[in-house]
């Protein structure tokens, strides 16, 4: 049977209000991933996985039922292990599949972690993915800032999108007008090895959007202030100070979250 957290509110409009129960995974699934924030309860980094995981558990109760899942950009896995998969199986129960794609990605670590499947395909840029199936949800998180062709990407993915399916997923931001006066073009003139190249601002996403027939069904962004590791982020409130100004001044919460449908 399929289980969702209950705590999700039926509208997205103020994740804030969201249950914050999920950040009982950060101190027995993920420290190999960022030590330094697995002190503290509420570690302000890993509301990247929080936000996914709440817009894929809204999703498959949208559906009802179990959602075949594509993540674009993996690293080692820690979206998954935020999951919470059960001893049972090694993925969350509101997935049938968890593919990942990936420029260069250790495979065999993957599937330990429980990915349902490996393909290796540069994503920066145009080409046709060379994927079989179509999905019920897709994630791009933390990859958009690093292409140099953000919305060539996701378009280049969006044919195996169902018809009901969401593309959802998270970036760091900052206001368009000062991508646009030149922020930029420092930002990717002085990138290192898979720096960040592109500013992925509320307004790009929502162009992106109108311009692919898509809508956005949910846009926030993140945090005002983080503080890796500190005793602050052991408050709740704290965290939820932080995602409330996220949600009122998107562009201006450090990181922006979305989810896009047809």
């Amino acid at each position: 049977m399929m289980q969702i957290n209950t705590a999700t509110p039926p509208s997205p409009y103020w994740p804030a209000g969201w249950s914050v129960d999920a950040f009982s995974v950060v101190d027995r699934m993920m420290p190999e991933f960022h030590p330094s924030d697995t002190v503290t309860k509420y570690p302000l980094r890993y509301l990247r996985y929080w936000f996914i995981r709440h817009l894929l558990e809204a999703h498959a109760r949208k559906l009802g039922r179990p959602i075949d899942v594509l993540e674009v950009g993996v690293d080692r896995g820690q979206m998954l292990a935020f999951m919470d998969p059960s001893p049972e199986r090694k993925i969350p129960s509101i997935a049938s599949r968890w593919h990942a794609v990936d420029v260069k990605a250790d495979e065999a670590q993957l599937l330990a972690l429980g990915y349902s499947g490996y393909t290796s395909f540069n994503v920066d840029g145009s080409a046709k993915p060379p994927l079989e199936r179509q999905y019920d949800a897709m994630i791009f998180l933390h990859l958009l800032e690093h292409l140099h062709a953000p919305e060539a990407c996701l378009a280049a993915f969006l044919p195996f999108l169902k018809d009901d399916g969401i593309m959802t997923g998270g970036s760091p931001t900052m206001p368009k007008l000062f991508a646009d006066l030149g922020y930029e073009k420092r930002l990717a003139k002085n990138a290192g090895n898979f720096g960040h190249v592109s500013v992925i601002s509320p307004e790009r996403i929502e162009q992106f959007a109108d311009t692919h027939g898509l809508k956005v069904a949910f846009l926030s962004g993140s945090f005002l202030a983080r503080n890796n590791g500190k005793a602050i982020e052991n408050s709740s409130a704290w965290l939820r100070l932080n995602v409330a100004f996220g949600s009122l001044f998107p562009s201006l919460g450090s990181e922006v979250y979305f989810s896009l449908s047809r």
